[in-house]
């Protein structure tokens, strides 16, 4: 199934991915791999050396994915969109 992604300006300005895409998947992990597939120095700035995100996921907006493997596992349907955005942190 086809699933539209948004990429927050943050990560577009540090990668070669556009803002909007689509990518291939029945759960959000599915989804990230297909994005990882398509643009691989992607997986850099998506997970960290442990294998957790490194970046907030949501799911039309209103749902945040959980950076355990329960988030990944998410299922989408038809017509749900990810949205990515760089985690910043300090003060």
């Amino acid at each position: 199934m086809s699933i539209k992604v948004n990429v927050g300006p943050l990560l577009q300005e540090y990668s070669d991915i556009p803002g909007n895409l689509e990518v291939n998947g029945s759960t959000v992990g599915q989804c990230l791999d297909d994005l990882i597939r398509q643009y691989p120095e992607s997986r850099n700035w998506l997970f960290d050396e442990g294998g957790l995100l490194r970046v907030v996921i949501s799911i039309n907006n209103i749902e945040t994915v959980t950076l355990d493997k329960e988030g990944l596992d998410r299922i989408l349907k038809a017509g749900d969109e990810l949205q990515i955005f760089a985690v910043v942190s300090g003060g």
